[in-house]
């Protein structure tokens, strides 16, 4: 039996409450997950989180959701870089509202960049919510290119809608994201 069956296998097998599934599937995407969560942290430059933290947090956050059910592997990896997401976006508000609370002279060494940093990663998860608010299918392809780098046949694949339409996506998600940056800078 190859790695994906298997993983697709214990998949399912854990979203019917089979315990040693879990246990037994940590070791198969043990790495996976640190690449997904070196690709999460290549994009912040503020790096508010080690990878193996990271994968960790990622993990506590797995073992809480008794009742998430995947598909499939790409399903599974989707949800996962969602998690990452929104743990290092989480940690870099937590950041960025202590530095607003700091005293000057302990703000000091964060000026050194890092705090512009942290206001990227915000900026971009807001430019997301609006692009959410506006067609949560393009924010949906933004996350899932700029997150968890699917291709576009597994993200048409995921989505149930055909390849062209994810390019057609991407182009117009990638544009409203740009410009919300581009404003918040």
């Amino acid at each position: 039996m190859n790695a994906r069956l298997e993983i697709t296998d214990f998949l399912q097998r854990a979203a019917h409450g089979d315990g040693g599934a879990v246990d037994a599937l940590m070791p198969q995407i043990y790495e996976p997950l640190r690449r997904l969560a070196r690709r999460q942290r290549a994009r912040e430059s503020s790096h508010t989180l080690q990878t193996t933290a990271l994968v960790h947090e990622t993990y506590l956050v797995l073992m809480k959701q008794h009742a998430a059910q995947f598909d499939d592997r790409a399903h599974f990896y989707a949800y996962v870089t969602q998690v990452m997401r929104h743990i290092l976006v989480d940690r870099a508000r937590r950041q960025h509202a202590l530095k607003r609370q700091a005293p000057a002279d302990f703000a000091a060494p964060l000026n050194d960049g890092q705090a512009d940093a942290v206001i990227d990663v915000l900026a971009l998860d807001e430019a997301l919510h609006q692009l959410a608010s506006t067609d949560a299918r393009l924010a949906r392809v933004a996350e899932l290119k700029l997150f968890a780098e699917l291709t576009n046949p597994a993200i048409a694949e995921l989505l149930g809608v055909n390849q062209r339409t994810i390019e057609r996506d991407w182009l117009k998600a990638r544009t409203f994201v740009s410009g919300c940056l581009l404003q918040a800078g």
